[in-house]
């Protein structure tokens, strides 16, 4: 059987499994995020990296073990830990890439990424996320600390000079702090100068998660008042409107915004295909996490989890002690499935936007619980 018809028919399987509200599935992860260490060469202030982690890898054999169970059935893989993934043995996470025919998602923070680097994996790559948050060099070096800016700037009007001569679709991520807020409008035009509009590039700014003592002096929200952050947000959508620049914020209303000027690039692979199928489960199953229903996340330690956050409450399993295949039908997978159909959500789900965030999820249901 071919991957894409390998693909497809575990798309089909997830439909299967939601609809027959079952608890043991016959579907497996359609995305990954696993990196076999946690090594980043800078210590953001919004990063847990900042507070010091030690530092975890997964031996060798182990990964390539792990992977040749997992991407078969795979369609796109986050290399990320908490790191940075061009030091992550990129060489051969392209190399199974190649071979098992997945693509990537890749977050960078440009420090090691150039053009030239990105050509090289450009074939694997259905989107690279450039965390970039200022277009002022002592905002950046404090918050990316660790990061040379010009070097940074420099890497990326590269990167962007590959992605728009191949057509490889490219985004920035910005991190709200009390730093850049009034500075965005100067961020987009920064970025659009550097190329970020012929590459169709979009900027998306989110919230900062409080999961670093370094970070707690940026809070925007204590910073300013709701007005005035609406009123950056506003300045900065003005600004990407003149420049035909996509601009969205992820942040919950009144602060969401979308700015789309122009068409993204999409590829005609497998990934695109499967965010039909996460739309679809948005629609026809909003009261199940789209996330929960065909990503997993595997740390270098082993851990397992359902979902991006990895919340310790949410472990899964350890790959260290049994199979992912084991851990997916395991008990603690059929009991978190079990709740989420009878919206009966864990506390740390029912504060995730990636769950209440769906139009179609129904905010009853976290009021009513299981009898909803």
């Amino acid at each position: 059987m071919s991957k894409i018809a390998r693909e497809l028919k575990n798309y089909y399987r997830v439909i299967a499994d939601l609809a027959s509200e079952a608890e043991v599935w016959t579907s497996r992860p359609a995305w990954l995020e696993f990196a076999p260490n946690n090594v980043c060469n800078l210590r953001c202030i919004m990063c847990a990296q900042a507070d010091g982690v030690p530092v975890e890898v997964m031996k060798k054999e182990d990964a390539i073990e792990l992977l040749d169970e997992v991407l078969p059935t795979t369609t796109l893989w986050t290399p990320s830990a908490l790191s940075e993934p061009m030091l992550a043995n990129i060489r051969l996470v392209v190399q199974k890439c190649r071979e098992h025919e997945v693509y990537l998602n890749m977050y960078s923070n440009c420090t090691l990424l150039d053009g030239a680097k990105f050509a090289d994996m450009a074939d694997r790559i259905h989107k690279l996320w450039i965390s970039f948050d200022s277009n002022r060099k002592d905002v950046l070096e404090m918050l990316r600390a660790g990061a040379d800016f010009d070097k940074v700037v420099a890497n990326i009007r590269s990167v962007l000079q590959v992605a728009t001569e191949r057509q490889v679709p490219v985004g920035f991520v910005a991190v709200l702090v009390k730093d850049n807020c009034a500075s965005l409008h100067e961020l987009v035009d920064f970025l659009a100068d550097l190329g970020a509009v012929p590459a169709h590039a979009d900027l998306r700014v989110q919230p900062m998660l409080d999961n670093a003592v370094r970070c707690r002096d940026q809070n925007v929200f204590a910073a300013f008042s709701p007005e005035q952050i609406q009123a950056h947000l506003d300045a900065a959508c003005e600004r990407a409107r003149v420049r035909g620049m996509n601009f969205h914020v992820d942040i919950d209303d009144p602060y969401r915004r979308n700015v789309v000027c122009q068409p993204p690039i999409v590829r005609p692979i497998t990934p695109e295909v499967m965010s039909v199928m996460v739309d679809e489960v948005k629609e026809r199953f909003p009261h199940f996490c789209s996330m929960a229903s065909n990503y997993v996340k595997i740390e270098p330690n082993g851990a397992v989890f359902p979902c991006c956050r990895g919340p310790r409450e949410l472990q899964m399993g350890n790959v260290n002690e049994q199979s992912l295949g084991e851990i997916w039908n395991g008990d603690k997978y059929r009991e978190f499935r079990r709740r989420m159909h009878a919206r009966d959500y864990p506390e740390v789900c029912r504060g995730c936007d990636v769950l209440t965030a769906n139009p179609h999820f129904d905010k009853k249901w976290l009021e009513k619980g299981p009898s909803a």
